[in-house]
C-alpha cells in the first residue's frame, strides 16, 4: 500500500509540475522621464543594456540578447552600451563587429551609465515613449517566451500617446 501511495503522489507532481506556467522574469518597476540619448535607434519601445565584454554575467546573457535584437518583439529596439574600453575588445568578444541590430555604442565616461543611474552590469532599463517602465539587474535569459511576454506586456502597458493638439 505504501508503494501504490507513494506512486501516486509522486505521478500527481509530475503533472502538476507539468501544468504550471513560469513565474514572470524579475524587474523592478521605474517611473519619470528617461535620459536624452544622442540618436536612439527608431522605435516606440527601447530596451538599453549596459554591457561589457570583460563582465563573465554580461557574456552569459550576450547570445539570448543578440538573438532578441536580431528579432525583437513589435515596436522594440536593443541599445546596449558598452563599458568597454575600445571596440576591438568588444569585436575580439562578438568575433567581429557587432552586429547592427545592437545598436552598439561605447559608453565613454560612462556619462550615459550614471544618465540612468546604472552602477553594476549587466542593467537593462525598458524604455517607451521616453518614459522609464521597467529595470532589470544581472544577466537574463532575453530571447526566452517568459522574458519576450513581458517585455510585451510592458511596451502595451505604456500605449502611445496622443500627440499635442495644434492651435
Amino acid at each position: 500500500m505504501p508503494r501504490v501511495v507513494s506512486a501516486l503522489l509522486g505521478a500527481w507532481v509530475a503533472l502538476t509540475a507539468g501544468c504550471q506556467s513560469e513565474p514572470p522574469p524579475s524587474y523592478l518597476r521605474l517611473e519619470g522621464a528617461a535620459p536624452a540619448l544622442e540618436a536612439p535607434p527608431d522605435a516606440r519601445a527601447r530596451l538599453i543594456v549596459f554591457w561589457a565584454s570583460w563582465c563573465p554575467p554580461c557574456r552569459e546573457e550576450t547570445p539570448g540578447l543578440l538573438a532578441l535584437a536580431k528579432h525583437p518583439p513589435e515596436e522594440l529596439q536593443v541599445l546596449l552600451f558598452s563599458h568597454d574600453a575600445d571596440m576591438p575588445a568588444v569585436e575580439t568578444f562578438l568575433g567581429g563587429p557587432p552586429d547592427p541590430a545592437l545598436h552598439l555604442r561605447l559608453d565613454a565616461g560612462k556619462r550615459a551609465a550614471h544618465a540612468f543611474g546604472v552602477d553594476t552590469l549587466p542593467t537593462s532599463i525598458l524604455v517607451v515613449d521616453g518614459r522609464l517602465v521597467a529595470r532589470f539587474q544581472g544577466p537574463r535569459e532575453w530571447d526566452s517566451r517568459a522574458m519576450r511576454r513581458l517585455l510585451e506586456k510592458l511596451t502595451e502597458e505604456h500605449p502611445a500617446r496622443d500627440p499635442a493638439p495644434v492651435h
